[in-house]
Formats: C-alpha cells, structure tokens, sequence
C-alpha cells in the first residue's frame, strides 16, 4: 500500500545509502506522546540504517522494518538489502530500514540485551545522522538466520508491545517453541522453514483451520476475534519475492497500538482509495492573514454529491501528531460510513501544537475552525444544527476550549485524555511543561496573559445565555494516577466540575477510597462493553434531566492512548444532541 496522501515530509542528508548509527546504551526510554518505549540500559552498540531518497511521512506515520543478519558489517547489510531487494521495497513504500548489529558471539534468544538492544535501536533513529523516526506500532523485524528467527519468535512472545510483525525465514534445529510467553497475538509471515512455528502463532492469534484461506504456495490464517490479526505460512524459502509479498499481505496493513496491555492492531487507512479529500498548505480560508492551512475532510460514499443535510465532527490530533496519524488513530470516518456523517480532520498552525488559549502571539487555530466550518458548510450539505467535536490528548484540551468559547456552534463534544487546560492553565504554565517534550520544542516564549482570550471569550458567552454542552471525557486508567490529585496540572478534576457546573449539575466529592478506581461519585456508574473494560460515569442536569449531559469514559489498562470503542460510546453520546440557532439545546429523547 503506497498511499500517497501520506504527505512526505522527511528527508536524510544521507537518504539513498547506508550509514552507521550509534546506538547508545545508556538510553532506555523515548518518552515521546504516543510513540513512548522503555527498554533497559546495556552496551553502546550500532547499527546500518538506510532511509530512501524518496523520503518519508512524519515519524508517527512511518513503518521501520529492522532485519537481523549475522554479520556485523556494512558488506553484510549491503548484501541482504540487495539480495532481497529491500532498498528499492523502501523507496517504493517510504520506510526506515535498519540493520542491528550482532555481537561477536552473535545473536542469542536468552540474552534480554539482544531485545532491549533491539528496543534502542527504535529509539535511536531519530536522534541518529538520519534524523528520522518512525511509529512504535509499525516495527517489523526480518529474521534472516536461524538464530536471529530464534531471538525474534521469544521477542513476540515476550515483548509483543515492541514487535508489530515478524518474517521468519529459519530456525534452528534444535529450537524449543518459547513456552513463557505471554500469548499476545501477533502478525506474522513464516516462510520454508519457520512453518514450524505455525502452531504456535495459530494459539496466540485464536485461529483454526476454519479461519484459512488458502493461497499460492501459501495458507492465510485470520483471527476470529481480531480480523486485523493475521499470519501466513508459505511453503517457499525466503526470497526478494517473498518480502514483497509480506510488505502487501501483512506489513503495510497493520498497527499496533499502545492501547492495552499487549496493544491492539488495528487496520492501516488508505486514505487515497478511501476517498479522503486534502487540503494541504491552503492559503484559501482567509484568516490568520493568509496563513496557508492543512486539513482533510471525508464524505462518505452515499453522501458524495448527495443534497441531503448530514452532521459534520472535527477531529484534533495530540501534539507532535498530524492529520492522518488521528484519523487512523480515531476512525471516526469508519463511524461516518455507517452513521452517515462527515468528518475533517485539520491540523495546528504552528508546532503541531493546538493554541488553546488563542494565544495572540500565535495564529488563531480557534478562527481557523471557524473559518474551516464555513467552507465545509459552503461546500457539503452540512446540517448546522448537529455540528460535533472530538480530539485526542492537546486535541481534546482544544475540544474543551471550543466547547466552551463557541457553545452556540457546537451541539455536543467528545475530549479524550485532555482537559479544559485553554480555560484553566495559562499559555505559560502549560508550555513549561510541554517544552519538556521532544515534541514541545520550538514553542514560543514571550508573555502570556494569567487570564486566557478562551476564557474570556467563554465567560462572555455563559453571561449572555444559559447554555448547555453536553460533554463525553474519554481517557485511560493508567494515564496519570486515579484517583486524580486536586493539585493535577492538567486540572482533570477542575475541569469536571468546570462542566458540571456549566450544566447544572451538582458538584459531588471525590472520594480516594471509593470502591471504584477513578475516586469519583456519580449519578450512575457502570462498567461498559463486553468485556467490561470501560469505568462509565454519568451526571444528570438538574433542568435537563435525562439523557446525561456529563459523562466520563474511563479504560481500564490503557495508558496515554485511545481504544477505538470509545469513539464510539461518544457517538452514541453526542448524536442525540442539537444546536439551535438561538443556542439552545434540543435533545432527541
């Protein structure tokens, strides 16, 4: 899948050829948002690198496929990357390829240095000559020796949050299937002589002969309980040809999100086939003084060209993200297909950092929303009255500041895993702690007012009319500490009764030692979904009533990430609600 609406965007000095790579030992974790890994310290080590002339997307869009051979030179990697025609794979398809070096002893399943190298060797590319990164969820590895096929099948048995695909050509042979594994599911291509390992990813990926489909020298086993959980067992010994087809069958359509404890894979988007439409450096909005913005909308097929007046969500992606990387993230266009809506995904102005507060020293990423509201209105059959929010992390603090700042535009908003901080927070507190970030670098200094313009502007507006936003929170258990401090930076709890407040709810205490684990006291709490994995919370306005106009969504297991239901539940959420056009709220019982 060689999608080319994945804008490329970066680009080696040293693009087209190898290059050795430090890989320090001392570093064991990238704490970067979304894209985190955590290994432990060993040796300094090294590694060939090859990132194509043809460029790469942004690092969270990027796959990296790491091959293991036996040799230690950059002779060896040449020789494996041109046997198996892996750098025309990579300029044809905009991956980082990487090549780990052995030690002398070679490579040892036993030896946890071997994987927590391997984990280095990830964190190590962006810092590297290289200068480009990739996506945790979207590292394959290439077995190329029997004892490099060794270290990568107890890898995904025992790391599985690090290893989103595997090719496996041999094994040794005299080599124990790994039985302290965790059983986590797994992609996986077993070529010639790994095909014994077959049994074994059929139990971790709950397959049987039933979920076949046979193949030309090849068998493709699909999970019954994830469809994006594949592997295939071919008859035929590794080759280029091979690799070509693992890339197209498994690699390219797989992700692996942080999102649980083993992760979760997910189907990769091809936003092309799909029919995204993007608007990429447009200068055509009119605001922030011609600032040339981005954005991509999707309409679903039943609505293309259609007159028919649909709801409209905006989505916005966390910091150091971009647009499609929060598509595939929230698939709110795969909602849209069945719900019939449309949904645009913009991006920041500046820094991939949304300006919450409409900070003056920064374009206003509040009129660019607005502004990008009146060209989807101009240009698709938008029902005005069911216009929604959601975002993720800074996109779900910029939900808040826009759920507040223009409750008249907006009939109903979704935050995950980030707060009411534009209304709360100064500009400058806040970017103390985001310059932290390898992602918060580059963000303007200056002055900030103690007061922001969003809480101004939402003040103003709250004075005037008595309006209501029912709101949906989204986040993880493991995403910060529950119960939340009254002291949290990011004012969860403040932000909570911030909108309570606004909907006439009472304020209840939160409670440390209360029998659930967020610490909070509802009007009702209910563990959702099948499996239970989801801490509901719900409160009810005193003029309103029912259905609730506050809900909070919490994931048990999941850290600073998103599970796909949770979209969901804000969908099911947000859908009942309309915006009238002198603001009031209308429910749709």
């Amino acid at each position: 899948m060689n999608d080319t609406m994945n804008e490329i965007t970066a680009f080696s000095p040293f693009g087209g050829r190898l290059v050795l790579e430090e890989v320090k030992g001392a570093q064991e974790r990238a704490n970067v948002p979304e894209n985190s890994i955590e290994t432990k310290a060993g040796d300094d080590r090294s590694m060939y690198v090859y990132v194509p002339a043809s460029g790469c997307p942004d690092a969270k869009q990027t796959q990296v496929v790491m091959f293991l051979r036996d040799g230690a030179d950059e002779a060896s990697a040449q020789a494996a990357m041109q046997e198996y025609g892996l750098d025309a794979l990579a300029e044809k398809e905009h991956f980082v390829l990487a090549f780990p070096n052995p030690r002398q002893s070679g490579w040892s399943e036993r030896d946890a240095e071997d994987m927590d190298y391997l984990s280095r060797c990830f964190m190590a590319l962006p810092q590297g000559k290289g200068k480009v990164g990739g996506f945790i969820g979207m590292i394959f590895y290439i077995g190329g020796s029997p004892s490099a096929g060794a270290l990568l099948l107890a890898m995904s048995a025992r790391r599985p949050l690090n290893v989103a695909g595997v090719l496996l050509s041999e094994l040794p042979a005299d080599y124990s299937i790994p039985q302290d594994g965790v059983n986590a599911p797994q992609v996986a291509y077993l070529c010639g002589g790994a095909a014994r390992a077959a049994d074994y990813f059929g139990k971790v990926n709950g397959v049987t002969g039933a979920d076949a489909r046979p193949l030309e020298h090849a068998v493709l086993y699909t999970s019954s309980v994830n469809p994006n959980v594949r592997h295939i067992v071919s008859e035929l010994p590794f080759s280029a040809q091979e690799a070509v087809r693992a890339w197209d069958m498994l690699f390219c359509k797989a992700r692996r999100w942080s999102n649980d404890t083993y992760g979760t894979y997910q189907k990769r988007t091809d936003f092309t086939a799909r029919g995204f439409v993007a608007h990429v450096n447009d200068p055509g909005l009119g605001v922030n003084e011609g600032f040339a913005h981005t954005w991509y909308e999707y309409v679903p097929p039943r609505l293309r060209g259609s007159k028919e007046k649909a709801p409209l969500v905006f989505y916005f992606h966390g910091i150091g993200c971009v647009p499609l990387y929060g598509a595939e993230q929230s698939g709110w266009h795969d909602i849209a297909d069945r719900e019939n809506f449309i949904v645009v995904y913009p991006k920041p102005a500046r820094n991939k950092a949304w300006n919450i507060w409409d900070e003056p020293g920064m374009p206003s990423d509040q009129a660019f929303v607005l502004a990008l509201l009146e060209h989807m209105k101009r240009t698709y059959a938008i029902d005005e009255s069911r216009v929604y929010i959601s975002g993720f992390s800074m996109g779900g603090m910029m939900t808040n500041a826009l759920a507040c700042a223009y409750p008249e535009l907006f009939a109903a908003a979704a935050p995950c895993n980030g707060f009411n901080s534009g209304y709360l927070v100064p500009a400058s507190e806040m970017w103390t702690m985001l310059r932290k970030m390898p992602t918060g670098r580059g963000l303007p200094d200056g002055p900030s007012e103690p007061v922001t313009r969003t809480r101004v502007r939402a003040d103003a507006k709250k004075a005037a009319f008595a309006y209501r936003m029912p709101l949906i929170q989204s986040s993880g258990l493991l995403d910060g500490t529950w119960p939340a401090a009254q002291d949290d930076p990011f004012k969860r709890l403040a932000s909570f009764d911030y909108w309570k407040t606004y909907n006439n709810i009472p304020l209840t205490p939160y409670e440390p030692a209360a029998a659930c684990e967020s610490g909070l006291t509802a009007d009702e709490t209910f563990y959702d979904c099948a499996d239970g994995r989801f801490l509901h919370h719900r409160w009810f306005s005193r003029d309103e009533g029912k259905p609730a106009l506050f809900e909070v969504v919490l994931a048990k297991r999941m850290p600073h990430a998103l599970d796909l239901r949770q979209l969901e539940l804000a969908w099911q959420f947000m859908k009942r609600f309309s915006r009238g056009k002198d603001g009031s709220l209308h429910i749709d019982p």
